[in-house]
C-alpha cells in the first residue's frame, strides 16, 4: 500500500485532478475512486431517469450523478453514485464546484471491489452531515437496504419489493424493474 496523500479542503478544493480519475476527501486523505463498471452506470442510469420523471411530474428536487462533490464536513468531501436533492435547497447547487448542500438521500450502488467497512464509513460521514436517507444497492445480491441511520438498514428490499420513501411521496420502482 503506497503512502497516505493528506489534504485539506481548501487544498483538495483547488487540486490539480487528473482528468479521467475521480477523487474523494474522506476526513483529510486522499482516496482515488475507481471507474464504475457497465451494470452500475446502467442501475444508475435507470433510477436516475425515473426520479427525472418523478420530479418533473412533482417539482420537488433534482437527482444528481456521481461527477458532484458534496462538503460533508471541513475535511471531507463525497461524490454519492447518486444525491437526491430536494425542494427548493437545489438553488444552492448553481455555479458550485464542492457542494455545500448536503444530499436529503443518497444512492451507493455497491461494486464487486468494495469494502463493507469503507460503506459504513461514508454511511456515517453522510448521516453525521444531515443526510437523511441512504440506499445501498448491491447487484450481486439484487437488494437494495434502505439506511435512514448509521447503525443497521431500516428495511431491506429484494425483487418482489418496491422501492419507496417517505421523503419522495408517490415515489415507487419494482427492485426487479431496477436489475432487469
Amino acid at each position: 500500500m503506497g503512502a497516505r496523500t493528506l489534504l485539506t479542503a481548501e487544498q483538495f478544493d483547488n487540486y490539480p485532478f487528473e482528468e479521467d480519475k475521480r477523487y474523494e476527501l474522506d476526513e483529510g486523505e486522499l482516496i482515488e475512486m475507481t471507474r464504475p463498471a457497465y451494470e452500475h452506470n446502467r442501475i444508475l442510469a435507470l433510477l436516475q431517469g425515473e426520479l427525472y420523471v418523478y420530479f418533473r411530474a412533482h417539482g420537488t428536487g433534482e437527482a444528481l450523478i456521481s461527477e458532484n462533490l458534496y462538503a460533508l464536513s471541513p475535511m471531507t468531501r463525497r461524490a454519492p453514485d447518486l444525491a437526491i436533492v430536494l425542494g427548493e435547497r437545489r438553488e444552492g447547487l448553481r455555479g458550485a464546484k464542492v457542494i455545500g448542500v448536503i444530499p436529503d438521500i443518497v444512492v451507493e450502488v455497491l461494486s464487486p471491489s468494495e469494502r463493507m467497512g469503507a460503506v459504513h464509513r461514508k454511511l456515517k460521514q453522510y448521516f453525521e452531515a444531515g443526510v437523511k436517507e441512504a440506499w445501498i444497492v448491491d447487484p450481486s445480491s439484487r437488494t437494495i437496504e434502505i439506511w435512514t441511520g448509521p447503525a443497521l438498514p431500516e428495511r431491506e428490499l429484494a425483487e418482489g419489493d418496491s422501492l419507496t420513501s417517505p421523503l419522495l411521496p408517490g415515489f415507487s420502482l419494482g427492485v426487479a424493474e431496477l436489475f432487469a
